[in-house]
């Protein structure tokens, strides 16, 4: 049946649809009628009952017709599919059910992706342009854009996540020994273990699957994958003590691990869109969670019941970071970030860092819990006094959106990754830039 436009997408329409409406009952490791919707694979696959779709014929897939009403049950239970996401099914299904592979980043001079990927980036839909990024610095020669960074806990490492690999740092020098290869997609976040052995990269593939990969960090080399969440990973955390390891994901979960077994503990799914950042108190109690809902969680680490949501900002929570003092630090794509008093029972805001011009992208506190920092999408990093909320230093070497910042453990040093793939490191005393690397190199 010819259309005059072109056919739903398949990533772009009919999966965001499914995940919506489908997943709840038909997500691994057991779907309902033996049939997962969480990818093209899996739906092409068909269930208990046969083929859910029959390519070029809406009237005979039975994915359709459960949805349509016209065959029972209908799907969802509650019949609450609306009319215009079922004629998208049904003429994706009509125009031959293909599957379409993301659109690549069109590429403006100096620019590691357009001013549309970027502008996509502040809306609900924030991870999903985060997590589109392509292999842009090995195709066109630029570097490719930092997407997370991390100190090891004795400072003598900086691991920086970019696209399909991890580098290691030396902070002082500013030079790369060692890059771990090997992520499908952009390592979009990385965290050390408390006793520095471990390292977790969380990524996977937009739209398909996340996984957090550890490295041993002693060893150098890849330990365990984990992966059971059905899109890609947008922030990991290890708890305190270093036995939990958190996933927060774009599927709107968040999946609990065992550490040292890799075994999945627990998946919480309670966000309303994606979740795009994480954060565990000091004392282990409590762990946060924000996402492109608005809001911010906060979990019982040995219930796992959610004791509370606060709808935070008025736009997208991007992310999140608890202070030694317990207090909690949220940003947010509405250009502000908030110091939070978090209780048992609710959470209040104590204070706002205002004075960035675009969304505020990542958030990170310092050790001794003086002083915060936020990185911006109008290329501008800030340096907090969190007691009183004053702005003690506003930094403008970067030339692009800071997607991530962090302290040195010692507090010193000041580290900050952009989409245009640089890392800069500031001394924090002197307030002066000690230097920048890229992360374009010849491949090893």
């Amino acid at each position: 049946m010819p259309y005059a436009t072109p056919p739903p997408s398949f990533q772009r329409e009919v999966l965001p649809i499914l995940r919506t409406a489908c997943l709840g009952c038909h997500a691994a490791p057991s779907p309902a009628g033996g049939i997962s919707l969480a990818s093209y694979a899996d739906l092409m696959k068909g269930g208990k009952s046969g083929a859910a779709i029959a390519p070029g014929k809406s009237g005979s897939s039975r994915l359709v017709q459960m949805m349509a009403g016209t065959v029972k049950p209908q799907m969802p239970p509650t019949g609450s599919l609306k009319a215009s996401d079922v004629d998208v099914i049904r003429r994706w299904a009509d125009a031959g059910a293909k599957d379409d592979l993301p659109i690549p980043l069109k590429s403006t001079p100096g620019k590691a992706g357009s001013i549309s990927s970027k502008s996509a980036a502040v809306t609900a839909s924030l991870s999903s342009a985060i997590a589109s990024v392509r292999p842009v610095g090995k195709l066109l020669n630029i570097a490719a854009p930092v997407q997370s960074l991390a100190f090891s806990p004795d400072g003598n490492m900086l691991a920086v996540g970019t696209y399909q690999k991890v580098l290691l740092c030396d902070p002082v020098t500013r030079q790369i020994t060692s890059v771990w290869g090997g992520h499908t997609d952009s390592v979009r976040s990385v965290a050390f273990s408390p006793d520095g052995k471990w390292l977790a990269a969380g990524g996977g593939t937009s739209g398909a699957f996340g996984d957090a990969r550890l490295w041993n960090v002693v060893a150098r080399r890849a330990g365990k994958t984990l992966a059971s969440q059905t899109d890609a990973v947008n922030a990991v955390a290890f708890s305190p003590d270093g036995k939990l390891l958190a996933a927060a994901s774009a599927d709107k979960s968040v999946q609990i691990w065992d550490a040292a077994s890799g075994k999945p503990l627990q998946t919480l799914r309670d966000h309303a869109d994606s979740v795009l950042g994480l954060a565990f108190r000091a004392d282990g109690k409590y762990m946060a969670s924000c996402g492109a809902d608005k809001s911010f969680k906060i979990w019982d680490t040995v219930t796992w019941k959610r004791l509370y949501t606060i709808g935070a900002h008025e736009e997208p929570v991007t992310a999140l970071a608890f202070n030694s003092d317990n207090s909690l630090l949220s940003a947010g794509a509405d250009r502000v970030a908030k110091v939070w008093n978090v209780a048992a029972d609710n959470a209040s805001s104590s204070r706002t860092l205002g004075g960035h011009e675009k969304p505020v992208l990542c958030v990170a506190v310092s050790q001794d819990g003086q002083f915060a920092v936020t990185g911006s999408a109008d290329n501008t990093v800030k340096l907090w006094k969190i007691g009183d909320g004053s702005n003690l230093a506003t930094f403008t070497d970067a030339k692009d959106w800071v997607y991530a910042v962090r302290f040195s453990p010692d507090g010193k040093r000041l580290a900050a990754g952009t989409w245009n793939g640089q890392v800069y490191l500031w001394n924090i005393e002197t307030r002066k830039l000690e230097g920048a690397f890229s992360t374009l190199r010849p491949e090893r």
